[in-house]
């Protein structure tokens, strides 16, 4: 609510628009730290929670992305990782969770926390050093397979690529941001987005053409590309 407001405020206001906009990212970046963070905390306060562990093992992945520079007031960076150990455990990430444990060695865990640590860390060191394949991160702009710990934080490590995560469990989306050439309209683009992928003719021809209203769509082997005809 309060992100709304600072961007109502730089739509009303030229003067502070640079000013509004800026705090706008920086609590609409903490509403998403504080929503994340509500998982973990139900996680490890509550003795039930019908969270499933591939759900809270994404939600401490991107709160420990996201947690880089400084931890917000009201956020446990420790609640964090241990939440992050045993879910990257029991889901057969095992050098995530050896990750994991060895930084709650060098952080203060609470009392109640200690005994399953101090297991943890020894019974993670019995398990092989490598992550489960299915659950390593694909980009869907470059198809770069992502490592789970990621020090550029929430982003592909090859083209950049910022990940958007589903709001229920925090699976990255099939969603891939893109920028409109020069000379092409927002009604041409959703025209172009809209059209159906032609079907090869019975033939067998690997090429199939079909024009409408200069906009030229190819198929190729059934992959659709789209060519403007000026």
């Amino acid at each position: 609510m309060l992100s709304m407001q600072c961007l109502d405020i730089a739509q009303d206001n030229e003067e502070q628009k640079t000013e509004m906009l800026k705090k706008f990212h920086h609590f609409q970046h903490l509403a998403e730290l504080y929503q994340a963070y509500h998982f973990i905390h139900k996680c490890t306060e509550e003795p039930f929670n019908h969270y499933l562990p591939e759900t809270l093992f994404n939600v401490s992945r991107f709160l420990l992305h996201s947690l880089t520079k400084e931890t917000p007031l009201g956020i446990s960076k420790v609640n964090t990782l241990f939440a992050l150990a045993k879910q990257s455990k029991a889901l057969g990430a095992y050098k995530l969770a050896r990750h994991a444990y060895d930084k709650l060695q060098g952080l203060q865990i609470p009392a109640r926390f200690q005994k399953s640590v101090e297991l943890g860390s020894l019974t993670i060191r019995s398990k092989p050093f490598h992550d489960s394949e299915e659950l390593v991160p694909l980009c869907y702009r470059c198809s770069t397979h992502n490592p789970l710990l990621n020090n550029l934080g929430n982003v592909c490590i090859n083209c950049r690529q910022p990940f958007v995560f589903a709001a229920a469990s925090y699976d990255v989306l099939h969603l891939v941001e893109f920028y409109l050439e020069d000379g092409i309209t927002d009604e041409e683009a959703v025209a172009l987005i809209d059209l159906e992928v032609p079907r090869l003719n019975k033939i067998g021809s690997e090429w199939q053409e079909q024009m409408s209203n200069g906009i030229l769509p190819i198929s190729y082997l059934g992959k659709a590309c789209y060519s403007i005809i000026l």
